[in-house]
């Protein structure tokens, strides 16, 4: 057994013993496929030709994708945020609720977030996940503190400041405005070559458009291919309604 072929064997069975133990829904599944889905693109990142191993992790990120929806969240009526800018759509968390919540440690995470600007971050963990913000001006910024999978996969509450659990309009303390926000995993480092990346955002809950905007900011700034990225949709505005100036509303169309 050649050893890619002994990796998607390991994967397969790891899978299939998560599925045992907590049923072929358990959210550990996505664990496991995101590992695997790093795993591959390390291999590719060294080896683009391996047309096996790609074509293994086009399978494997199919396969994530599935399970991101039927975990996927739906946004709520009365969530503390709002549609302020369309074309490309433009959400404002609540200015009340982030300074009841989060003001008083968003500086030191403010302190902690860079804007990228190339594909050389000295403080990349390859293969750890970070959170991410793109403002509406369109900066990439990301917090330069990794998490675990764990928080990736269940949720970051284990992922704090001062004890305050970190939140993604902590990484645009000013205005509160994203165009895009999520997680990304960069596989390279210092030098990046490729990323695994979601618009997974219980804040700014940005719609699934947004992921135009992700990729386009993951070539202009770190010189990938749309081959190089891999792009997960969960939910977001566009997948039901939101609040803005106290009144519901529809925002079927930013699909």
């Amino acid at each position: 057994m050649n050893p890619h072929q002994a990796v998607a064997t390991r994967f397969d069975e790891l899978v299939a013993a998560v599925a045992f133990r907590y049923g072929p829904l358990a959210q550990g599944i996505v664990l496991v496929l995101y590992e695997e889905l790093i795993a591959l693109r390390r291999v590719l990142a060294d080896d683009p030709e391996a047309f096996v191993v790609r074509a293994r992790a086009r399978s494997i990120a199919a396969e994530l994708a599935g399970q991101y929806e039927r975990h996927g969240f739906r946004p709520v009526t009365d969530h503390p945020s709002s549609v302020v800018g369309h074309d490309p759509c433009v959400i404002q968390f609540s200015r009340r609720v982030f300074e009841d919540k989060h003001g008083a440690v968003a500086h030191l995470v403010a302190a902690e977030t860079v804007e990228i600007t190339g594909p050389d971050l000295a403080f990349v963990e390859s293969g750890r996940p970070y959170m991410y913000v793109i403002d509406e001006d369109g900066r990439f910024l990301v917090w330069t503190r990794a998490f675990s999978f764990e928080e990736l996969v269940f949720g970051r509450n284990r992922a704090t400041v001062g004890g305050v659990p970190v939140a993604h309009p902590m990484l645009v303390p000013e205005r509160l405005r994203a165009l895009a926000a999520g997680e990304i995993v960069f596989v390279g480092a210092p030098r990046v070559r490729a990323v695994i990346v979601n618009n997974k955002s219980g804040h700014f809950r940005t719609p699934p458009s947004s992921g135009e905007i992700v990729v386009n900011a993951c070539r202009s700034r770190l010189g990938l291919t749309e081959a190089d990225i891999d792009l997960f949709i969960v939910g977001g505005v566009g997948s039901g309604t939101v609040q803005r100036i106290g009144q519901e509303i529809d925002e079927r169309s930013e699909r």
